[in-house]
């Protein structure tokens, strides 16, 4: 935790790797994702193990969401119910994923989003991208069709990969009001939305919730090409931290992210307008609004990042292998600091915020 002179303020130490987010609540402890040490698999981001921190040091709450077929991994949510969403890779084997159209002599592992329930550990509700997909390199396989005519789905062939790690999600965020996910997948280069008031049940489907759409995407952003759309332009070359603004901040309702930039080597935050309503038309631009970017010849790093808005008005950046950059509406950058890289990410802590007095600092 630092000061805007770069001094450290307070310092932890765990005994487990950090598998990436790590968030400071208000109670002055903090909620992180951790590697566990005994997975059956693992990625660049993957975690396992979630844990609550006291301010002493110790465990306070910890569960872990790994096996052979599962890993927690990269990000977090916690909800206002008090539950909270995990990103987690889930194994398909290689005949499940030839079956269902997948162009791949090996075992997929696909995203899904699971809420757990602190009190009981849990699983309340779940969500399989595996259930939403399609293909359009076998007509004898399962969920064949035109890719283009349905953007709802996810092209499961769009990246596919010898190790199978074919999305690569690395961020989620969640709108309270509307009751949706937003879900940022770095290998799609795009930001899915997906709707979280469905059952479980519902979620597997193409129908129910409040938007009658099941489990089906209701919105996605940044990379048209993703679903074979020749409308649009595309916005994103990887991309990390969906950051919906809050009532608290300039820009409530719209989102920040951070377009790492990998294809011109360098990177963009960009602050969008969502849609009123979630249309996602086959042959349309589909892109939302620009409401505010920023950029630098020397802003880049092509992995982590991500960008908050401050109560001032500014944004605090997060480069991934430099600092962080905190830049003025109007593009001035006003603070910079270099530091030990590379970061994750960066969240703004007002000083008189609950869980800096909990602290004592």
């Amino acid at each position: 935790m630092l000061n805007k002179q770069g001094e450290k303020k307070r310092e932890w130490n765990f005994d487990l790797n950090t598998g990436n987010d790590v968030e400071l609540l208000d109670n002055g402890k903090l909620m992180a994702m951790f590697r566990s040490p005994n997975t059956a698999f693992s990625f660049g981001g993957f975690g396992g193990v979630l844990k609550v921190i006291n301010p002493d040091g110790t465990t306070d709450w910890e569960m872990t969401y790994a096996d052979e077929n599962k890993l927690a991994h990269h990000d977090f949510e916690r909800l206002p119910n008090g539950n909270f969403l995990l990103i987690a890779w889930e194994k398909v084997s290689a005949d499940v994923a030839q079956q269902n159209g997948a162009n791949t002599q090996n075992p997929i592992y696909p995203e899904t989003i699971v809420e757990i329930n602190p009190a009981t550990m849990q699983v309340v509700w779940e969500w399989h991208s595996f259930d939403h997909i399609v293909q359009d390199h076998d007509s004898t396989k399962d969920n064949f069709g035109v890719v283009a005519n349905n953007p709802q789905l996810i092209n499961i062939n769009y990246q596919m990969a010898e190790n199978g790690n074919i999305m690569h999600a690395n961020g989620i965020d969640y709108d309270a009001q509307r009751d949706v996910i937003y879900l940022s997948v770095n290998f799609f280069s795009e930001v899915w939305v997906i709707d979280h008031s469905t059952t479980t049940a519902q979620a597997a489907s193409h129908s129910g919730g409040n938007y009658n759409k099941g489990g089906d995407l209701l919105y996605r952003f940044g990379n048209p090409e993703a679903y074979n759309n020749t409308h649009g332009t595309r916005m994103f070359y990887s991309v990390h931290h969906p950051n919906l603004l809050g009532t608290n901040v300039p820009g409530s309702g719209n989102i920040l992210i951070y377009n790492n930039g990998s294809n011109i080597s360098q990177s963009k935050v960009y602050e969008l307008k969502m849609p009123t309503t979630f249309n996602l038309l086959p042959n349309t631009n589909n892109e939302p609004q620009v409401i505010w970017s920023f950029t630098d010849p020397e802003l880049f790093y092509d992995r982590v990042s991500g960008a908050v808005r401050l109560k001032n008005g500014n944004t605090l950046i997060c480069e991934g292998g430099y600092g962080f950059w905190e830049v003025a509406p109007d593009g001035t950058v006003v603070w910079k600091y270099k530091g030990e890289v590379p970061f994750w990410r960066v969240y703004g802590i007002e000083k008189n915020s609950p869980g800096i007095q909990a602290l004592g600092l």
